[in-house]
């Protein structure tokens, strides 16, 4: 019986000292990697999620880095271009003095053609990342050429895991100040499109990014597509019409607003029927556009709103809330050709001369006093397109920043949100550890104590 009862005590020691290792291990993991869930076996949910906003974390790490590439890009044209326009304006003086009586237009000349010189220069060295902006070459040999340059700006993952991205856009064609092409430039034909007047989300049919479209909301969305003049659709969405096309009425997000109005364009039938014609998507500003599906000069498209059916009220969705309001939209373009050269190389039709190629050394009399002043209006013209495309730089990097700075508080709010869901409390689990080995220590001498009472009592039948 004595033997018995040792036995029973060591077993109750060494499952003890089990436990206590079990959890010592699972401490000093705990202290050493200052994680509490540092595996699945952890806690699956956790480090799921964890492992997910980690994901998301190295990506939008790929966006900073991104929009300072981006940034440093914007910045090194728009200082390119503020150099210019300094020039032009010395150039504008340098032809003005020309214009006084006995001055030599040759001598004037040679410094006009430094500050071309300097232009030019200042253009083709304004480069960054191996991107010039300014000084380009748009002919269909060189592939390298994108008449828009695209920022990546925003990474974003959808419920469903669907990932997209955001840019901001440059449009290079629009603040080039020299083009090696010669030839005139192929400019594609345009869709017509008609889009809201502020994003879906920020329109008063959506609160917390969804829209209450149930019947107890009584909400509405009633306009009619009109296309050409001849073709068109009515579009309503309301508690019966999204019934069987939503997850939850009361929850419509703006994927399924854009689904319930694509497949009501989809579903259209007989001779007016839009569909094929028309479709309709979220530009980058997060507005609702409708747009048709070809390109050319003779399409033009309208909204008409419509005033609500039954007991149902109008909400907007960028269209407004008025019935009988007509959204005009622009209207498509054929395709086209266009000069292609830049701001300060293009030919003027009136004096024959680009900003880089101004000679005057040989105007003289009456005509050239003429020519010189039309030369003086040309360079105005000049230093205008200029500071309008430094304007849109500008805007350009206001934007760049603005996402910058969102960008990284986004990235420590995800850091925040990893903690929670893993980080250990060190100070706590120290402590713990402390007391466990206080403990593994206490329960290995208890297996000693329970293992030699066993051996004393086997010495009595020796």
């Amino acid at each position: 019986m004595t033997s018995l009862l040792t036995n029973n005590a060591a077993m109750t020691a060494l499952t003890t000292l089990k436990s206590i290792n079990t959890q010592l291990d699972m401490t000093s993991n705990r202290v050493s990697t200052g994680q509490r869930v540092s595996s699945a076996a952890d806690n699956a949910a956790y480090w799921s999620i964890a492992t997910t906003v980690r994901t998301d974390n190295a990506s939008l790490s790929a966006v900073k880095d991104s929009l300072g590439l981006g940034s440093s890009a914007v910045d090194t044209t728009y200082n390119g271009l503020n150099s210019i326009i300094t020039d032009l304006q010395n150039m504008r003086a340098k032809l003005q003095t020309a214009l006084q009586p006995g001055v030599d237009r040759a001598k004037v000349q040679t410094e006009i053609t430094a500050i071309q010189s300097k232009m030019k220069a200042t253009a083709d060295s304004s480069v960054s990342s191996g991107q010039n902006w300014l000084s380009v070459d748009s002919s269909a040999s060189n592939t390298a050429y994108q008449a828009t340059q695209s920022v990546i700006a925003g990474f974003s993952r959808a419920t469903n895991g669907t990932i997209s991205y955001s840019k901001i856009n440059v449009e290079v064609s629009n603040i080039k100040l020299y083009d090696v092409n010669a030839a005139s430039a192929s400019v594609p034909a345009t869709e017509a499109q008609v889009a809201g007047s502020t994003s879906l989300t920020g329109t008063s049919a959506f609160t917390a990014g969804t829209a209450d479209f149930s019947a107890a909301s009584g909400k509405q969305v009633n306009f009619t597509i009109n296309l050409n003049g001849s073709k068109t659709q009515n579009i309503k969405l309301d508690a019966t019409t999204l019934g069987a096309a939503v997850k939850d009425l009361a929850k419509v997000t703006t994927d399924e607003v854009l689904s319930a109005i694509n497949n009501q364009i989809a579903a259209s039938t007989g001779a007016n029927s839009v569909k094929g014609l028309v479709a309709a998507s979220l530009d980058t500003q997060g507005r609702i556009v409708l747009k048709t599906t070809t390109a050319a000069a003779a399409s033009t498209i309208n909204v008409d709103v419509v005033a609500a059916t039954g007991t149902n009220t109008l909400v907007d969705i960028g269209f407004g809330t008025t019935a009988g309001t007509a959204v005009v939209a622009g209207k498509g373009t054929d395709a086209g050709t266009s000069n292609a050269k830049g701001i300060l190389d293009t030919v003027d039709g009136t004096t024959s001369q680009s900003i880089n190629s101004i000679n005057i050394s040989a105007l003289s009399g009456t005509t050239g006093d003429a020519t010189l002043a039309t030369l003086i209006s040309q360079v105005d013209k000049a230093i205008s397109s200029v500071t309008n495309a430094g304007t849109k730089l500008g805007a350009n990097k206001t934007q760049i920043d603005g996402q910058k700075t969102f960008v990284d508080t986004l990235m420590k709010a995800n850091d925040r949100t990893i903690g929670i869901l893993v980080d250990a409390d060190v100070e706590e689990e120290s402590t713990k550890l402390k007391a466990l080995q206080t403990q593994q220590q206490l329960a290995v001498q208890a297996l000693s104590i329970a293992n030699g009472a066993s051996a004393n009592v086997l010495s009595l039948f020796r």
